[in-house]
């Protein structure tokens, strides 16, 4: 087993706390890089990881063509001044063959048609008019002038993607211009998602007294699957570390990664860890200086990876955002890199306590005119409402405390990267 497994000791830091780095790194070395691949048509390989290494086979553009709606000119090497007239002869839309032009003629011409041979200009229809069956400049024309050359994008041969590289639009975009049908790409991960917890119960059941009815599995399921992995059903567990262990190893046998929610702290009911002990696996329990999802089990059982994510609802989404990222992007064979977040005002004043990196459900309002980021009050991690009722999560800096108007703090919009 090709895998780094850090001594216990590794995250260790002062105060007993790590940083989120730290973490994910600690997270990602639990993670053995899937190695299979498979080839899909290119309509469906958005959001996969490339498993080749991609170059150009093909000249973009292909050919010499216009860059705008208007006049071929064959005006050879010279200048052509205001006023100049000249006969129009055919025209060329996008898709078509052209004729060649004779020196000192002009063809009506679309954007995106192929120039025809000695056109070395292209008029557009906005700076000259028609006379009859002559072309009359309003402006004057050099040489070159609303041309896309062949190759000036690509070249053949230049190299486009790497693999390693996570799919999205664009890159689906350049591959079929390419001519690319089909791509070979890294086998999804697979992803089995468990919750603990005897106080839970499933949705559609009878909510029993002192009961609440599970919330996590399905979100992280949901994130999971948005994250274009193959997500498992590891169904809800009571807080039973021999039971739990059972269900882990055998998730382990076909899943790349085990995830469960609930149980990942310290307390007298807390069995992640025990689970993963008594299924024969290797862990560590990590402090993260994070607010919320301070604490998290991180390790392996079998062939796959573990992760331990808190019970309550928000830590365990930031904790899947952070741990789960670092985790994803190993198995797929990416650098993982946290999104940054965009620098955004905060519109009101949040209390806190300096120490650790916090992230809290912000809405988009306007200050004063300005874009600005209001942040929900201190929502708690148990609390939905706060979340649902935000635009994206605000991350406040460890040292940054408290928050003032008008202060600068990063947001992440759920749109732009509520993924791993």
């Amino acid at each position: 087993m090709n895998v780094h497994i850090p001594a216990g000791d590794v995250c260790a830091e002062v105060g007993g706390l790590i940083e989120i780095e730290t973490a994910s790194t600690c997270a990602a070395a639990y993670a053995m890089p899937i190695t299979e691949t498979e080839t899909v048509a290119i309509h469906h390989a958005g959001g996969r990881t490339l498993a080749e290494d991609i170059s150009a086979e093909l000249a973009m553009p292909p050919f010499d063509q216009s860059a705008m709606d208007g006049y071929a000119v064959a005006l050879g090497d010279v200048m052509l001044p205001a006023g100049t007239r000249m006969p129009v002869i055919g025209r060329i839309a996008a898709g078509q063959i052209p004729k060649e032009l004779p020196p000192g003629h002009a063809a009506r011409i679309f954007t995106g048609a192929p120039l025809p041979l000695h056109a070395n200009a292209v008029l557009m229809q906005e700076h000259g008019w028609r006379d009859g069956d002559e072309l009359v400049l309003n402006r004057m024309l050099r040489s070159g002038e609303n041309i896309r050359r062949r190759g000036e994008d690509i070249e053949i041969g230049d190299h486009l993607l790497s693999r390693g590289l996570r799919l999205d639009a664009r890159h689906i975009a350049l591959l079929s211009a390419q001519g690319r049908a089909s791509v070979t790409l890294r086998r999804r991960p697979r992803v089995g998602i468990i919750s603990t917890g005897n106080e839970l119960v499933q949705p559609g059941l009878p909510l029993a007294e002192a009961s609440i009815y599970d919330s996590n599995r399905p979100m992280v399921m949901t994130l999971a699957a948005q994250a274009g992995l193959e997500v498992i059903d590891g169904g809800c567990m009571r807080d039973d570390p021999n039971a739990l262990a059972v269900a882990l190893g055998e998730l382990s046998i076909t899943c790349d990664l085990v995830v469960t929610t609930g149980g990942a702290s310290v307390g007298d009911e807390d069995y992640s860890a025990t689970a993963v002990a008594r299924a024969g696996g290797i862990f560590e329990t990590l402090k993260i200086a994070l607010k919320p999802g301070k604490p998290a089990v991180v390790g392996r059982v079998g062939e796959a990876a573990y992760l331990g994510l808190p019970g309550n609802p928000v830590s365990a989404l930031v904790s899947w955002l952070i741990l789960g990222g670092a985790v994803v992007a190993a198995l797929e064979g990416r650098r993982f890199q946290r999104p940054s977040g965009c620098p955004m005002p905060a519109a009101s004043r949040f209390e806190r306590r300096p120490g650790r990196t916090e992230f809290a459900p912000g809405r988009l309002v306007e200050n004063s005119g300005a874009p600005a980021v209001e942040i929900l009050g201190r929502g708690g991690s148990a609390r939905l409402r706060p979340l649902v009722e935000a635009d994206g999560l605000v991350e406040i800096h460890p040292l940054h405390a408290p928050v003032a108007p008008g202060d600068m703090i990063f947001f992440h919009r759920f749109r732009d990267g509520f993924t791993v």
